[in-house]
């Protein structure tokens, strides 16, 4: 076990880590394998175009305890099957991260074309929605488990020209805080991550003038995530994790 991530120990345990190839996604699934999960993620073979792909983070003696699927992630059928099947392989499933997601500065309310809102609407909400329906069934079935859903700090502050991002992920929030309340008898917990600007590589081209230095990592913010999916964290549910840096 990679000693960086060796307070939690997730040997045997299974998680579903969705958004696996995106900026934030490649450090989720290689602080699972590096604590000793196995880990199916939910993403694409070619990742996002800036960013290091998944094997190049991976441990060498923890590639072997992951799968990569790709899925159409709005679609109920395929992510009803993708949970499904990630059971059937591993006869369990311990611990969903909602990590799908997507940001684009649009336009003025007053100009916001309707199937723009709805995009935002749909790609941030509608993942954390399904995969969470269907992996909480199993997990209260097994009386044990942990859901952390990724938001962001834009949650809190509606921010010019970006409602409806604000929105969805003020919404990823409340969605958190509800399912909480419905589990919470049932062993299984769930939280959200509300992080602000992460260090990713996509965000740097984006914004080469910024001081990068203020930004939590992926690999800072993996570890918050592996606490609130830990044994350590069976009291905490329904709540919002800011994990800002110095931002």
């Amino acid at each position: 076990m990679n000693a960086h991530y060796a307070t939690h120990d997730f040997s045997g345990r299974v998680a579903l880590i969705t958004g696996a190839s995106g900026g934030l996604g490649p450090g989720l699934v290689a602080a699972f394998i590096a604590a000793g999960a196995t880990v199916v993620g939910v993403g694409s073979q070619a990742g996002k175009e800036h960013e290091t792909p998944i094997s190049a983070l991976l441990p060498l003696d923890g590639a072997d305890r992951f799968t990569l699927v790709a899925a159409d992630a709005l679609d109920e059928t395929r992510v009803a099957q993708v949970v499904a099947n990630a059971i059937a392989q591993h006869s369990r499933l311990d611990v969903l991260v909602n990590g799908i997601g997507g940001y684009y500065a649009g336009d003025p309310v007053t100009a916001t074309p309707l199937d723009e809102w709805q995009h935002m609407l749909t790609l941030n909400l509608r993942p954390t929605f399904l995969f969470s329906k269907y992996a909480a069934s199993e997990m209260s079935a097994r009386r044990w488990g942990r859901i952390v859903n990724v938001s962001s700090r834009a949650a809190y502050s509606g921010r010019k020209n970006a409602a409806a991002y604000a929105t969805a992920k003020n919404g990823v929030i409340t969605l958190t805080e509800a399912l909480a309340e419905e589990l919470r008898n049932s062993g299984v917990t769930v939280n959200a991550i509300v992080p602000s600007i992460i260090d990713t590589q996509t965000n740097r081209a984006a914004m080469p003038n910024a001081d990068t230095s203020r930004w939590p990592t992926p690999e800072q913010v993996a570890r918050v995530v592996l606490f609130l999916a830990s044994d350590d964290a069976e009291l905490v549910s329904g709540a919002a994790i800011p994990v800002y840096g110095r931002a």
